[in-house]
């Protein structure tokens, strides 16, 4: 490879707070709230210009049951648009049903979402800087002094006492060097189609699941040109369709194209091309094919291609499958489901090497067999709600993350309605 040499040169600080969070989706989100109600100057950043991450901006617009700690109050404010709606025979199932399977997805608005949650950090006075990318980090020893950002003002450092890696992809712990390893999960690009006869679809289909076969054999037959799996696996539903928050409406998993290398941009950009060209595919075969899809058209397609796992942190702890199931940690912070056994423990939030970092979001610590339910929105949330609260204790207290009283920790969620 070539290189080139770039000049020395002095980075402004722009920005001087108490609490950085890098990313801001679900558990960005929920980490500013929860550290900014607690008294510490807080600024979030965000390459989108809108907040949300791949929840909205990959039109992730289902998700498990929201009702537990800041779950609850995303959900009492998407409930006052008439944008969120809630099952509760999901929201009070029995402890043995997991609520976060595809059965149990429940639509919000994304549109709604990003509005309501620039509402809540402003709320709380967090300070937002969006079309913002993080490139890089500047640390000394076990400190990570200043986070490196680069947007149309240029190049610049915002320094902090403590930062919430929120990126999904670990990009400030890898950028520091912390241990991460890398995973491996198909992507897929979700889009949403509008004017649908549901009724009359699923009275054709049997079931939203039934479109994965109806499809499979038409690329079969050669209707269309389709190089993406239909079929279940790794936690991904291949082919899939779920009805949204508006009559309709529809969303729409494309299949799934699989990637080891989808932080490489070069891969990245060809995964967009092929999964936005396909998908354009599906959405005609529907329309043409499927009874109820006649007056149909595709609304909306995602920002980005949705990636479902990068870089997760290997942390202070990497809990097992067994141990986040049955949820019986000493330090357990987030508990995503209110009345489930499913939990996680503060030590899955720490990095090995640095004191003032935390990991929240799907990029946490925690052995892969358990990572397909760990990485969707409630868990984000919930994840994201216990870094905040920590990152102030860190900070009011004077003390390093690791060093954070656990006990005080769950108090202080416990008092925010988290039912730990």
């Amino acid at each position: 490879m070539d290189f080139v040499t770039e000049p020395e040169r002095q980075i402004p600080v722009t920005h001087d707070v108490d609490v950085l969070i890098c990313g801001g989706g679900f558990a960005g989100v929920a980490a500013a709230v929860a550290a900014a109600r607690n008294g510490v100057s807080t600024m979030l950043i965000e390459k989108y210009g809108f907040l949300g991450g791949l929840a909205t901006g990959a039109l992730v617009i289902t998700t498990p049951p929201l009702n537990n700690g800041i779950n609850r109050e995303i959900a009492r404010r998407l409930m006052s648009w008439n944008s969120y709606a809630p099952d509760l025979t999901w929201e009070d199932a029995a402890d043995s049903d997991e609520v976060d399977g595809l059965a149990g997805l429940q639509a919000y608005d994304p549109e709604t979402a990003k509005f309501e949650f620039v509402r809540m950090l402003l709320d709380h006075r967090v300070e937002i800087l969006l079309h913002t990318y993080i490139a890089g980090v500047l640390h000394s020893n076990d400190q990570i002094q200043a986070v490196v950002v680069e947007n149309k003002g240029g190049r610049s450092a915002i320094r902090a006492r403590v930062i919430i890696d929120a990126t999904g992809d670990a990009d400030i712990a890898a950028f520091a060097g912390a241990p991460v390893r890398a995973v491996e999960r198909p992507i897929t690009m979700m889009f949403n189609m509008a004017d649908v006869d549901t009724e009359k679809a699923l009275q054709h289909l049997g079931s939203w699941q039934a479109l994965k076969q109806v499809v499979r054999k038409a690329i079969e037959r050669g209707d269309f040109a389709f190089s993406q799996k239909t079929d279940p696996d790794f936690g991904a539903p291949g082919i899939f369709a779920a009805q949204l928050i508006h009559k309709g409406q529809i969303g729409v998993w494309g299949g799934m194209l699989y990637s080891n290398r989808i932080l490489d941009p070069r891969e990245k950009t060809r995964a967009e091309i092929v999964t936005r060209d396909e998908a354009f595919l599906l959405a005609r075969y529907l329309k043409k094919h499927i009874p109820g899809f006649e007056n149909a058209r595709l609304e909306q397609m995602s920002t980005e291609v949705g990636i479902r796992a990068t870089r997760n942190l290997v942390g202070l702890y990497v809990p097992s499958k067994d141990e986040v199931t049955n949820g019986e940690f000493a330090d357990t912070v987030a508990r995503p489901y209110r009345n489930k056994r499913l939990a996680l423990p503060y030590r899955s939030l720490l990095p090995q090497q640095f004191d003032n970092l935390l990991v929240a979001g799907r990029c946490i610590s925690a052995d892969d067999a358990i990572m397909g339910r760990l990485r969707l929105i409630p868990v984000c949330s919930a994840t994201g709600e216990a870094a905040g609260v920590a990152a102030s204790i860190s900070v009011s207290r004077g003390v390093e993350a690791a060093a954070v009283d656990v006990g005080e920790l769950q108090s202080m969620l416990s008092d925010q309605g988290v039912e730990l």
